[in-house]
């Protein structure tokens, strides 16, 4: 706005210049132009040039409507910005609550091979619970793998979590993650937010996760049928609060540094003791 009223002052500026130019030297212009003699009354009568008074609020008249034309756009615009997001913040707070919601719905219970070598007093849990309960089931088979001597790589590790994790209960893990992966495209699909604006919201969805949550998002993203939620779990930084230990070292492998890192610092980040919550039945 303040560059768009600066203009419009220049211009204005420039025709006055331009007409006080005219005033005072108009005869010399005239005698100029036609190579005549020095002699005002051949030059016409000096009165005769006031006439671009006309002219000058004929201009100023145009720059004033133009200028006018100019605000009232910039207005428009920051006033429809204003609106989108309005709209955009009461959608996007209604999905957070949705996310909440459904994150109470989700369930998972132990596997058989899991129930055999721990004492857990229910092999069903839901809500937060069964995200740490995924998280265990998790951290147990990433522990026989490597001490099978097997190298879990990208492919391995999401085949890993796919089958003995996402595909056991889909119905639940999927949908939930299919909601996260929504709101978090939307924020960045937005051609009216800044890019502060969507750091600013996606650390919303981010802050709503407990680290085990995180963490099994950072599984489900690696396999194909996540479509491209990886992409989002790296820009939005989704891991950076994600549980220390075995499975969180092999997210480190396939994700890059900044993932588990905040915007605020680019130190590396620091692994958390690796403690479970203390667990409920359902």
């Amino acid at each position: 706005m303040g560059k768009i009223i600066a203009g419009v002052a220049v211009f204005a500026v420039f025709v006055i210049v331009c007409w006080f130019g005219w005033a005072f030297n108009s005869v010399a212009i005239a005698h100029w132009a036609l190579g005549t003699i020095f002699i005002p009354t051949q030059a016409g009568p000096w009165g005769d040039s006031f006439g671009a008074f006309n002219a000058l609020f004929g201009a100023l008249g145009f720059t004033a409507v133009v200028g006018t034309f100019l605000l009232q756009g910039r207005a428009l615009r920051v006033q429809q910005r204003d609106q989108h997001r309005q709209r955009f913040e009461d959608n996007f707070f209604q999905l957070l609550a949705v996310i909440r919601e459904n994150r109470e719905d989700v369930r998972f219970g132990y596997s058989k091979d899991y129930l055999a070598k721990h004492k857990v007093t229910s092999h069903r849990r839901r809500g937060h619970f069964a995200f740490q309960a995924a998280h265990r089931e998790m951290l147990y088979w990433v522990r026989e793998e490597k001490l099978a001597g097997k190298v879990l790589d990208h492919e391995a590790l999401a085949a890993l979590y796919a089958k003995k994790v996402h595909f056991r209960f889909e119905s639940t893990l999927g949908a939930y993650f299919r909601l996260v992966y929504e709101t978090l495209d939307r924020v960045n699909r937005d051609k009216f937010l800044s890019d502060d604006e969507k750091v600013e919201f996606g650390n919303l969805v981010r802050g709503q996760m407990t680290s085990f949550e995180a963490t099994i998002a950072g599984c489900n993203a690696l396999n194909d049928f996540a479509k491209d939620f990886k992409r989002l779990v790296i820009q939005f930084r989704l891991l950076k609060y994600a549980k220390a230990g075995d499975v969180y070292h092999e997210l480190t492998k396939h994700y890059p540094p900044q993932t588990f890192q905040g915007r605020e610092t680019s130190r590396p980040p620091v692994p958390e003791v690796d403690d479970d919550l203390d667990e409920d039945e359902d």
